[in-house]
């Protein structure tokens, strides 16, 4: 074992030392795709590219599934483990399936990526993802985010090198080609066609070379196959404080923050409670929802802060409102008064309302975005802090009422509010911050495909990444919030489910996605009621638009959104009538899966001529279309 990590440290140093002699490559990137990953099959397809796991941090299933934007289920089938837990030993080769498609001539897998701290395009090509992409085309496909200006969270793309089997070779048993990264140090011909389960002579074809191959550099080259590769057995760390658990900083470390912060944030918990019955101790109660134009503060008797403090009660009493709920989460939220609560809302004032269920406050000179609750909160609550995306709304703080009935959650604030303001109320009156400018009168076209993409990555992380997968079960405009810069957060978590083990569970939330699509592209609500008390569905309207032969174009340019003036590009109007025809397929069997749907919409985000390749993907014009839609196994 010694001398492979020996020999995989010096391939590590290699690779520096090769891509220190480019160090100018970041002023002017090098985005030469190899020959063998041209575009040669437009339909999309799934594959595999082979990942090495590496210290530090890239040691477990979850860290390298998070990378890769795949779930944790489908590494461990991929590479048939019997668990998704424990730290691996480095250089290990693993399967991670990927999506495969063209995005102009070359064909890649585009993952999204959220930049975190530290990251830069030259070490994630590098060093994260393993040479399996490069700093140029890392630059190449995401012009508005140079390299020089990343932020943390800021998502961009990031393309894999990868290629789908052509007709012919399918022909000739070629079920896949999967990437691999030759290692120049350890590699030969012999050792890379037994591994991969592959003849010498295919792999040497695949790569346009000789009957032999050889290379002094870390690589990308396809590895033609007719079965999946069985790799051998992973080895563990026998210390589960091997480095590994978190994204960027080893497990040891991960593991004494959490408990650092667990301690932390009980024993700052007890203070607060401590104090807070201290200062409220003599205030006089006020039920919750009475209107005081004296006095809009909601206040709490003697008793309510002593020993029967709603707090201070659960605490005693085993937690079981509170703690439960909120003892398993590393990031707590925030404990809040009520009366703090009731009046940064003015008694829950309609000059504070946002929306139906929402309401502005101010607290510690922050804005947030209250919702009154009654009754068990626990599971929102719960599926809420569990998660961490961009794309879902974040849970910053709690209210528990003194009797138990009434919660306050608190979130954080969304500065346009609710999407359907946006679409079926234009101009929004009352959504922007008093300091803001006026706002627009109606969502741009790029502002509509942002917000589409937006969405559909929060729900394929519910659906892929979180343990169990989650079902969001309310999928509409109303529970879609608009930052200043609009970008989309899914919120309402009140009827989240865990999706059952039938893997047509989630397609209830791609048929929801169907529907905001076509509204986005209508700015019209899903169903309404038109003349002669018949019931419009636009699900509907839009097959009859995409049938309609020669004037299919001339329909759904009187179709789409007025508002929008005719300023957009046809083709990528039609691809996403076509994505939405098909996520609203009543047979939910042939529906989707959010993975395929995140793919095409990575590629209709993209500025033109990127965009280009994609707009046609989702234009079904006749019955064959969907069914290669179809064809596409779901990850």
């Amino acid at each position: 074992m010694e001398p492979r990590r020996l020999r995989f440290s010096l391939l590590i140093l290699v690779a520096v030392v090769l891509a220190c002699r480019s160090c100018g490559a970041q002023d002017a990137p090098n985005a030469t795709v190899p020959a063998q990953f041209a575009c040669m099959v437009p339909t999309p397809c799934d594959t595999y590219v082979v990942y090495r796991t590496q210290s530090p941090g890239f040691l477990t299933l979850g860290v390298i599934s998070d990378l890769f934007g795949v779930s944790r289920a489908m590494i461990v089938s991929a590479n048939n483990l019997t668990t998704e837990d424990g730290v691996l030993l480095p250089g290990q080769p693993l399967l991670v399936p990927v999506k495969c498609g063209c995005t102009g001539n070359s064909s890649f897998a585009n993952i999204t990526y959220p930049i975190q701290s530290g990251d830069t395009y030259y070490a994630l090509a590098l060093t994260a993802f393993e040479n399996l992409t490069s700093y140029g085309l890392v630059q190449e496909l995401n012009p508005d985010a140079p390299a020089n200006t990343l932020k943390i969270n800021q998502e961009v793309t990031l393309p894999l090198f990868c290629r789908c089997p052509t007709p012919a070779e399918r022909a000739d048993g070629v079920l896949k080609h999967i990437t691999y990264l030759w290692q120049p140090l350890d590699d030969d011909m012999d050792g890379v066609s037994k591994l991969m389960n592959a003849s010498k002579q295919a792999i040497a074809k695949a790569n346009n070379v000789s009957t032999d191959f050889t290379s002094n550099a870390a690589i990308p080259i396809l590895i033609p196959v007719s079965q999946r590769p069985q790799f051998p057995p992973l080895q563990y760390s026998a210390s589960t404080g091997h480095s590994g658990a978190g994204k960027r900083s080893p497990a040891g470390a991960t593991i004494a923050v959490s408990v650092a912060v667990t301690v932390v944030a009980f024993a700052a918990l007890f203070v607060a409670i401590f104090a807070y019955r201290r200062y409220r101790r003599d205030k006089a109660t006020v039920h919750l929802g009475t209107r005081s134009a004296a006095n809009p503060r909601l206040c709490w008797n003697h008793k309510d802060f002593h020993s029967s403090s709603a707090i201070a009660r659960m605490i005693n009493n085993g937690g079981d409102k509170l703690l439960t709920s909120v003892s398993q989460f590393i990031d707590k939220p925030i404990i809040f008064g009520t009366e703090e609560i009731m009046e940064a809302t003015m008694n829950l004032d309609e000059r504070c309302r946002l929306g139906t269920s929402y309401y502005r406050a101010k607290l510690d000179g922050e804005v947030f975005a209250v919702k009154p609750a009654k009754g068990d909160v626990s599971a929102e609550m719960r599926m809420t802090q569990m998660v961490n995306h961009a794309s879902l709304i974040k849970l910053a703080g709690i209210s528990m009422g003194a009797d138990g009935e009434y919660t306050f959650l608190v979130y954080e604030f969304a500065e346009k509010g609710s999407l359907d303001k946006w679409l079926y109320q234009k101009p929004p009156s009352s959504l922007s911050m008093p300091s803001s400018s006026s706002p627009v009168d109606t969502l741009l076209w790029n502002q509509r495909l942002g917000i589409a993409f937006d969405v559909a990555n929060g729900l394929l992380y519910m659906h892929e990444h979180t343990q169990p997968s989650m079902v969001h079960g309310d999928v509409r405009a109303r529970n879609i919030l608009l930052t200043a810069d609009f970008r989309a957060k899914i919120s309402n978590f009140t009827v989240a489910t865990p999706a059952t083990v039938d893997a047509a569970a989630t397609s209830s939330d791609v048929f929801a996605f169907g529907l905001l699509v076509l509204e986005l592209l209508s700015g019209r609500r899903a169903m309404e009621a038109r003349v002669g008390a018949e019931i419009g569905m636009l699900w509907r309207d839009i097959r009859a638009v995409l049938e309609a032969g020669d004037k299919r174009d001339a329909k759904l340019r009187k179709w789409m959104d007025p508002t929008l003036g005719g300023v957009y590009h046809l083709d990528a109007a039609l691809s996403l009538a076509g994505m939405a025809r098909a996520c609203t397929e009543e047979d939910a069997s042939r529906r989707p899966k959010m993975a395929d749907v995140v793919f095409s919409l990575s590629m209709l985000v993209q500025p033109l001529p990127v965009g280009d390749a994609f707009e046609k993907l989702w234009q079904p014009s006749s019955d064959e279309n969907i069914g290669i839609v179809n064809e596409v196994a779901a990850r």
